[in-house]
C-alpha cells in the first residue's frame, strides 16, 4: 500500500543526512515522499551569514539524485539556530500546519537529544502535531527519530540518553545515492576524519547493518507505531 512520508529538517541537508537512503527506498517503493524544511538564514538573521538560495539549489540536486520530487519540498522561515529563542506556539505552529497539509502515514524527525537545539524544538513540535487527539494525528501510523552526524552524538550521551536504534531498514541498494545526495551539499560537507564526511556517512550505515545483520542500514528510533 502507497505511503504517504514526512521528513522534518530543521536545516538543509538534515534530511540527507538522517534519512537519504531510506527516502530513495521508499520513492522506489512508490511511497509518495514529502521534506520539510523548517528554517532558513536571511539578511536579518544576528548569527548566520544569508545563503538561502546557495543551500536551496544544493536541496533541490539532493533531492534530484535521491528521487524525491522537488515540489514535495516545503520551506518554512523559522530562524536558523534562534529556534528556543522563539515563542513556543510559532514554532509549534508551524510544524502542525506542515503535517497538516501533507497528511503522513510515516513521520522522521530528529533525536530529540542532539545538541543542535534547533532539532529538540523541532521534536518537541512534531509531538504535538502527531497528538492522536486529532485527526491528522492518528492518521501517523509511524514516528520515527533518525541519527544526524554531527549533532546526534555531541550531547552528553551519558546524562541525557544517547541514540539506541530499534528500528534498522536495510538500504546496501540505496547507500551510494545517499552519498552522492550529501557530495550535493558541497557548503556542508566535510572531509574525513570529520564526522560530515562521506567516509563516516558510509562507515555508520556499515556498523548499523552489520549490527543486526544486513550489509548496511540507517537505525532509526521507534517513538510510536499505530495498528488500526
Amino acid at each position: 500500500m502507497k505511503k504517504r512520508v514526512l521528513v522534518l529538517a530543521p536545516h538543509n541537508d538534515d534530511e540527507t543526512l538522517g534519512v537519504g537512503a531510506t527516502m530513495a527506498k521508499h520513492v522506489a517503493n512508490g511511497d509518495e515522499v514529502f521534506v520539510s524544511v523548517l528554517t532558513s538564514i536571511d539578511e536579518n538573521n544576528p548569527v548566520m551569514k544569508p545563503n538561502k538560495p546557495e543551500i536551496r539549489a544544493e536541496t533541490k540536486q539532493a533531492m534530484e539524485i535521491l528521487g524525491v520530487n522537488y515540489n514535495n519540498v516545503i520551506y518554512r522561515d523559522l530562524p536558523n539556530v534562534l529556534l528556543n529563542d522563539e515563542p513556543m506556539y510559532k514554532v509549534n505552529k508551524v510544524v502542525v500546519d506542515v503535517v497538516k497539509e501533507v497528511g503522513p502515514d510515516v513521520l522522521y524527525i530528529p533525536f530529540i537529544n542532539d545538541l543542535h537545539k534547533d532539532h529538540r524544538e523541532i521534536v518537541y513540535a512534531a509531538q504535538v502535531a502527531a497528538r492522536t487527539c486529532t485527526d491528522f494525528g492518528r492518521n501517523i501510523k509511524e514516528v520515527m527519530m533518525y541519527e544526524t552526524l554531527s549533532e546526534t552524538h555531541w550531547n552528553i550521551e551519558s546524562v541525557e540518553g544517547g541514540f539506541l536504534p530499534n528500528v534498522f531498514n536495510e538500504i546496501y541498494d540505496f547507500l551510494d545515492l545517499k552519498l552522492q545526495a550529501v557530495q550535493a551539499y558541497k557548503s556542508q560537507l566535510k572531509f574525513f576524519p570529520d564526522v560530515r564526511s562521506v567516509e563516516a556517512l558510509r562507515s555508520l550505515a556499515i556498523v548499523r547493518g552489520a549490527i543486526v545483520g544486513m550489509r548496511a542500514a540507517e537505525g532509526f528510533m521507534l517513538v510510536r507505531k499505530l495498528s488500526y
